[in-house]
């Protein structure tokens, strides 16, 4: 935590350099802060060119630097946060001499730090050493691969793809990486592919070397010759790399050969060996196996694992409790749930295994561990937390804090994107890089996360952006452990208590408001007192739940150096800052029913604040909101801006040239003079009113990227004489009741490329576009439209590539020329009429036609589908059927698969659902789709009857009999058991008619 500590302390030294903030100052001087910064800047580059340094001596500097950094951080604002208070001259005299003798004290500390790093270079610097000791996993003499016959429960269908890239006929040498988060089984599945007898037949040599995070290239080398059984005496005294490499190289040239790269941490290993692995023509290959991105070729293509399903999570955690024998009836349910809980990971499930197999088989033992999951494996095997350490430990400085932060958020949490870059922001993770916006920053931070298999994407929005992502449990625990040792977040639930050890020396809180007030309520005055002191240094606060228990008994007032206050899960009965000076707070959120007013003095003791969040009907700004120039973020209900040249601030011209997201504001505060005031301006979301229905102004805000406009009274249109800022992007309208012929304004955009119309947005029979129009759009959504007649072709929208049609209950047709659009991939139909689905399917034959063959048509009751599924249809499983990700294509089908063991009638969904899955079992260049797809065809004939007629009505047997012949065991058995389901149905259909004619015969 060293760097995110030293980059706060940083930027608050650039903020009270400020000689406007009168009540922000400090006794520092000028040219004090600007020595201070210059110290301060060596020790972030002194971290950050030798982030990969590990040994204790680096870390011990590190803890050093951390806890200077937080002393001089409180130094400096509790300074700053009594300035705002009321004392006496005297007083004010006392403490401006003791922070002078503070500020020596740590002056001379950082002095100090920065001596011994500057001699720690240059001892680098002198020994030639770029190389130090990094924490990596135990590595064995040999590090040669053993045997592996373990089950590959869930990792079939990898399996199957991975030797199938390893072998099929491509003759030039091919990398194919394997990537995940630690413990998902990528060097089991490695070793299952190099330990198969198709493999050992197909290579003339096989060579395996486990890298580890430090690349020891003689070690490597003398590996890689001992696991092809060619290492001799001699090279084992040879001391030139460059005369083991010429062996290496000799061993393999003129041999097909497969060389096995497991555990690579970067791209140096293969860079340094890149020249020894000969390229003959003749189908060799390298495999390796990483959990990061980066370690790649980007001309290579990634096989990406991925969790275990319900099913396969059971079997797993089965083989290794029983073996071979059944699973205790009594124990099965609670044994499901285990399962359940390691969340797909392998080695949870593995570990989680080799605890039960020891430990007492009986309910109420087995019922205890399903509650305490991951506490369990944490404990029972210390190695399982080390492998995940490994990824913490690899990161550079700069991501530590944001990969930590993710541990706030509750568990299976689904963060929105937006939230977690504000809250980055606000405390001051994010270093500022010229020509870009912190919120541009943190998204590269986020994509360097992602790619490092450390956080999760849930799902992304229609422009194709990561909207939500998550964490996977045992990373979190990780994240909470490695916070507390950090003193960087603490959490206060049930299982632990507001007097834990090393609470007091946390500097982030998060809080059930219930625990916390009722045991506070049960302590002694003494102790609260003593609780209270240890507030008095947080910086964070997470509420989860009712938030006005935080304020009932004043404790709100103990917590003066706040910088976050996020109480959007939770209501509050006024506005938390009435009272309360937060002087340093840079993110409030907070939820309240009915209207709010907020305090004049906002800008007096919200200065720093950057993102205010108020989820209320209603928001009146004060005036003063023109005050406040640090602001990014205005989220509201709704909310009412004062026009700045109305307001009683005389004399002074501000603009909040910072603010880039506005959401919701009332149409009546729309006008020139408030726009003109924010013209970095990115997302707007305006509401209009009945009583406000006078045009409004859209002028100066040429950054303006995503615009929403939604009138909440929909039986009035929205006037259309004005224009839209030329950079938007996406563009959603609701219930405007526009006319069609106003649509050429919209179409006039240049850059739009996301078009939702909501709720009548437009209104009318006909929409005739018109040539020229909406050249950049790529997704069209209409939802409740009650367009009948839509006359367009496809130079109307050169680059559509998504149509989604919704409840459209009166549109005819979709114009068939969008069959000779190349650039489109999917159509959406939700509640549409039979012509509309016709004509669909007529568009979808046209485009095979044209070679298409990544197109498709989805037919589906949306509603019906997200109601079983608990979750938002166009961000989760529908969204990943209809795209053309494999990756995406894969989970969903998974996912699908796991809701049909508890979902007892599907009819609805079937009719949109299977020909999607019948177009992935026609994929035979990706077999574990193919696979996965069959599974899920087997479940669900597995169901009912009429589950096996719908697979029949939509020509399933045709299909199936084509893949009886299929090369792919696993394929084939799968097939086969949906064939002879579907063979008996029609069988007994047949044996049922010819009883009720012989019956009709009968009675005639």
């Amino acid at each position: 935590m060293a760097y995110a500590t030293v980059l706060s302390l940083n930027q608050i030294l650039e903020q009270i350099s400020n000689p406007c903030l009168e009540q922000h100052q400090t006794p520092l001087q000028d040219q004090q802060i600007k020595s201070l910064q210059e110290k301060l800047s060596f020790l972030l580059d002194f971290l950050d060119n030798y982030w990969q340094r590990r040994s204790e001596e680096v870390q011990c500097l590190e803890r050093e630097i951390r806890d200077t950094a937080y002393e001089f951080e409180d130094i400096i604002e509790s300074y700053i946060s009594k300035n705002f208070g009321q004392e006496g001259f005297q007083e004010r005299q006392m403490r401006y001499q003791t922070f002078c003798k503070n500020l020596e004290i740590i002056a001379d500390e950082i002095d100090s730090i920065k001596t011994k790093a500057a001699k720690l270079k240059e001892l680098w610097r002198a020994t030639g050493l770029h190389q130090s000791q990094r924490t990596s996993l135990p590595t064995s003499p040999s590090r040669i691969a053993p045997s592996s016959n373990n089950a590959m429960f869930g990792f079939h269908n990898d399996l199957i793809q991975i030797m199938d890239r390893l072998t099929r006929d491509k003759p030039d040498l091919r990398i194919i990486p394997i990537i995940g988060m630690g413990g998902i089984g990528k060097t089991t599945l490695a070793k299952n592919v190099y330990d198969h007898q198709q493999i050992a037949l197909h290579f003339d040599r096989r060579a395996w070397v486990s890298i580890s995070q430090e690349y020891r290239e003689r070690e490597v080398l003398l590996n890689l010759l001992d696991s092809m059984k060619q290492l001799s005496a001699e090279m084992r005294q040879e001391k030139s790399t460059e005369k083991l490499k010429e062996y290496l190289y000799k061993s393999l040239k003129g041999r097909r050969y497969l060389v096995v790269l497991d555990d690579v941490w970067n791209s140096e290993a293969y860079d340094a060996l890149r020249n020894i692995f000969p390229d003959d023509g003749i189908g060799s290959r390298i495999m390796l196996t990483t959990r990061l991105l980066s370690a790649v070729d980007s001309q290579s293509s990634p096989h990406h694992m991925q969790f275990l399903n319900e099913t396969d999570s059971w079997n797993l955690l089965l083989q290794k409790v029983f073996g071979e024998d059944c699973c205790p009836l009594e124990l099965e349910e609670v044994g499901k749930e285990i399962a359940g809980n390691c969340k797909g990971l392998p080695l949870s499930l593995v570990v989680m295994g080799g605890h039960l197999s020891k430990a007492n088989r009986t309910k109420y033992h087995w019922e205890y561990v399903a509650e305490n999951v991951r506490s369990i494996v944490t404990a029972t095997d210390a190695n399982s937390l080390e492998i995940l350490s490994l990824s913490y430990d690899y990161l550079p400085h700069h991501l530590k804090a944001c990969f930590l932060y993710m541990g706030v958020f509750p568990e299976d949490d689904e963060i929105l994107v937006s939230k977690l870059i504000k809250l980055w922001a606000a405390e001051g993770f994010l270093k500022p890089v010229s020509g870009k916006t912190l919120e541009e920053v943190a998204e590269e931070y986020l994509g360097d996360l992602i790619s490092r298999n450390l956080i999760l994407i849930r799902y992304k929005s229609s422009s194709g952006k990561i909207r939500a992502c998550g964490i996977h449990d045992l990373l979190r625990d990780l994240c909470l452990r490695k916070a507390q040792d950090e003193k960087f977040f603490h959490v206060i639930g049930k299982d632990v208590k507001i007097f834990a050890e090393g609470i007091k020396y946390s500097r982030r809180i998060c809080i059930n408001p219930d625990i916390f007030h009722k045991e506070l309520s049960n302590c002694d005055n003494s102790n609260v007192n003593l609780f209270m002191e240890f507030m008095q240094l947080v910086r964070s606060i997470f509420c989860y739940g009712f938030a006005s228990e935080i304020y009932e008994s004043g404790y709100g007032n103990f917590f003066p150096l706040l910088r976050v206050l996020d109480l959007a899960k939770g209501k509050v009965d006024g506005f938390p800052i009435g009272e309360i000076k937060l002087v340093h707070s840079r993110y409030l959120a907070f939820s309240f029913d009915g209207k709010i007013s907020i305090p004049k003095t906002l800008p007096v003791f919200l200065w720093y604040l950057q993102t205010l969040i108020v989820d209320c009907k209603e928001v009146h700004l004060p005036e003063e909101i023109w005050r406040m120039p640090q602001l990014r973020h205005l989220l509201f209900g709704m909310c009412y801006l004062p026009c700045p040249t109305k307001s009683p601030i005389d004399g002074e011209n501000f603009v909040l040239g910072n603010l880039l997201t506005l959401s919701k504001v009332s149409s009546s505060s729309c006008t020139k003079e408030v726009f003109e005031r924010v013209p970095n301006l990115k997302k707007l979301g305006i509401l209009t009113e009945l009583l406000e229905m006078t045009p409004f102004s859209l002028d100066n805000l040429p950054r303006l990227e995503n615009l929403k406009i939604r009138n909440e009274y929909k039986r009035v249109s929205i006037p259309m004489n004005f224009t839209f800022p030329p950079n938007i992007k996406k563009l959603t309208l609701d219930g405007c009741r526009i006319p069609w012929k106003h649509m050429t304004i919209v179409g006039s955009m240049p850059n739009l490329e996301v078009l939702k119309l909501l709720h009548n947005a437009f209104e009318g029979p006909v929409w005739e576009p018109t040539e020229g129009e909406f050249c950049k759009l790529k997704y069209l959504l209409l939802h409740d439209i009650d367009l009948a007649q839509w006359r367009a072709d496809n130079t109307h929208f050169p680059r559509l590539d998504c149509l989604v049609l919704m409840e459209c209950f009166k549109l005819e047709e979709i114009p068939c020329s969008f069959g000779d659009m190349l650039t489109l991939e999917i159509i959406v139909l939700d509640d549409a009429i039979p012509s509309a689905v016709t004509s669909s399917e007529k568009i979808k034959e046209e485009q095979k036609d044209w070679g298409n063959d990544s197109f498709h048509v989805s037919v589906l009751d949306v509603f019906h589908f997200s109601r079983l599924l608990g979750e938002d249809p166009e961000t989760e499983i529908i969204a990943k059927f209809l795209s053309n990700d494999d990756t995406l294509q894969l989970e969903a089908t998974t996912q699908f698969c796991e809701i049909l063991s508890y979902v007892s009638s599907m009819e609805e969904v079937l009719s949109g659902v299977v020909p999607r899955l019948f177009e992935f079992l026609d994929r035979d260049d990706y077999p574990q789709l193919q696979c996965e797809t069959a599974l899920c065809l087997t479940i669900i004939s597995n169901c009912s009857s009429d589950n096996i007629n719908a697979l029949i009505d939509h020509g399933a047997v045709p299909i199936l009999v084509s893949l009886l012949s299929s090369p792919n065991e696993y394929l084939c058995e799968q097939v086969g058991v949906v064939f002879s389901w579907c063979f008996d149905f029609i069988t007994s259909v047949r044996y049922q008619l010819t009883q009720v004619v012989i019956y009709l015969i009968s009675i005639t």
